[in-house]
């Protein structure tokens, strides 16, 4: 699957499949498996490492210099844009919305220990951050740089491919411990890996029920940006061949906003940890831990049905939230 398509190897891949025996036993749902994409390696890894991994290989063919991407300011994509820009030998600049802080935490101080250079926009919102990316791709054109921009979460058809490939892989892994998956429950922000999923999923035949939790847009608004990169990537790569694809978003849990912690998303992250030792974050995958036990609870997940949680990383954030250690 897109074998001819440039990349670069970084990835510690495959990601491993396991169950989550105690957290399934205590939601009442006998196959509940995790898909580690908090281990892709890497400055504590993530799912935008593999989609990097094609990112920097488009960039290589253009002999591109330099690689500009936008995020928040704790953005799990920017620390792994810089990761593999330092591994791979391209400048990094990244463009945050927000207010610089005094102390930098988390992501941003693993960004700034990886030499990327930080540029913040206190005025501005991740959904206004891309007139900032073209902006600065002129002025680095103009001193005779060649840059390459990568929008918000790397969802663009040559990053949402490498989400295809991993429900490849996913399938693979899940046969081989003698399943097929029936639901998959994954992140959803800017939409790039869910698109991929579904990709990879029409691409295999693989009849599963795969649930975008939105952390950032209302679900209607994000069904049609999905679409729209299920569209992009068609046209750019024809052997994907069209289809109509069945796009669940589940929003419940997108107030009171982007990266604001929750009483439940907070006790989704306690859970995962002491029943599993799973960390997750309380940006995107506490919210997707929040999503699934109230699914399981509420019987929308049948208790033999073959569950998927599909782990995006995100675990620096954490050091973030000094609030999650206060009883």
């Amino acid at each position: 699957m897109f074998d001819s398509i440039p990349r670069e190897n970084l990835a510690f891949l495959p990601t491993p499949l396991h169950r989550l025996k105690h957290l399934g036993d205590s939601i009442g749902l006998d196959e509940l498996w995790i898909k580690r994409d908090d281990l892709t390696g890497h400055s504590f890894g993530g799912n935008k490492t593999r989609k990097m991994e094609f990112v920097l290989g488009d960039a290589r063919t253009i002999k591109a210099d330099t690689i500009v991407t936008v995020g928040g300011l704790q953005s799990n994509h920017c620390r792994q844009t810089a990761v593999v820009c330092a591994k791979a030998g391209f400048r990094c600049i990244l463009l945050l919305a927000g207010e610089e802080p005094e102390i930098y935490t988390g992501n941003l101080l693993l960004e700034s220990m990886l030499g990327a250079e930080i540029k913040f926009y206190p005025d501005d919102h991740l959904l206004t951050m891309h007139s900032r990316l073209d902006e600065v791709i002129e002025t680095l054109k103009d001193l005779g740089l060649n840059p390459y921009a990568v929008p918000a979460g790397a969802t663009m058809p040559v990053g949402v491919i490498s989400y295809a490939i991993a429900m490849e892989e996913l399938h693979s892994q899940s046969q081989k411990e003698g399943f097929t998956p029936d639901k998959i429950l994954v992140a959803a922000g800017t939409g790039g890996t869910l698109a991929g999923l579904i990709i990879g999923a029409h691409m295999l035949d693989l009849n599963v029920d795969i649930i975008g939790v939105s952390v950032l847009h209302e679900a209607d608004d994000l069904k049609e940006r999905v679409k729209n990169q299920i569209e992009r990537v068609i046209n750019q790569y024809p052997e994907v061949g069209d289809f109509k694809p069945k796009i669940h978003i589940d929003d419940t849990f997108l107030e009171p906003g982007y990266g604001i912690l929750t009483d439940g998303v907070r006790t989704a992250i306690d859970t995962f940890a002491k029943m599993d030792g799973i960390f997750l974050d309380p940006v995107y995958t506490g919210k997707v831990g929040l999503a699934l036990m109230r699914m399981a609870i509420n019987g929308d997940i049948k208790s033999d049905a073959n569950t998927v949680f599909w782990h995006t990383g995100g675990s620096p954030a954490l050091f973030a939230y000094p609030e999650l250690g206060k009883i």
